[in-house]
């Protein structure tokens, strides 16, 4: 019955702080909790008397670990292609009815659409469309 009457205790101990990251307090509302449910303790009478049990030293909170920040809306260098700029590339093939080289073009850098083409392969797949639009 205890294991029964402490997971209720965190349960609306949790329910009462959700989303606050602030474990000690739910731990120690859920304590109140259970107190409460156990013993009929009221908790503005334990708030009164000190607790019975002793609580554990603060940990130390784990180093929080920042990701490097990414910048999607730089621009690229100037000799660099981007993936916006090889799409506009094949959109302006799809328009000219050119689905057929459209679809070999990514067959030859082993892929089935643009986000299958690696990064590094943008600026020769944009200069062979390129060349196959004004070929057309």
């Amino acid at each position: 019955m205890s294991e029964a009457s402490r997971a209720i205790a965190l349960q609306h101990a949790a329910a009462v702080h959700h989303g606050s990251g602030d474990t000690e307090m739910v731990l120690a509302t859920a304590e109140a909790f259970h107190d409460f449910i156990v013993n009929q303790v009221s908790p503005v009478d334990q708030a009164v008397t000190p607790a019975k049990t002793a609580k554990a030293p603060k940990k130390a909170a784990p180093a929080k670990v920042v990701p490097p920040v990414v910048e999607e809306d730089a621009e690229p260098a100037a000799d660099e292609v981007s993936k916006e700029q090889v799409g506009e590339v094949i959109e302006a093939m799809l328009n000219a009815n050119m689905r057929k080289q459209a679809v070999e073009l990514f067959a030859k850098y082993k892929a089935k659409s643009l986000s299958g083409v690696a990064q590094s392969d943008y600026a020769a797949l944009k200069q062979d469309a390129d060349d196959l639009l004004l070929n057309a």
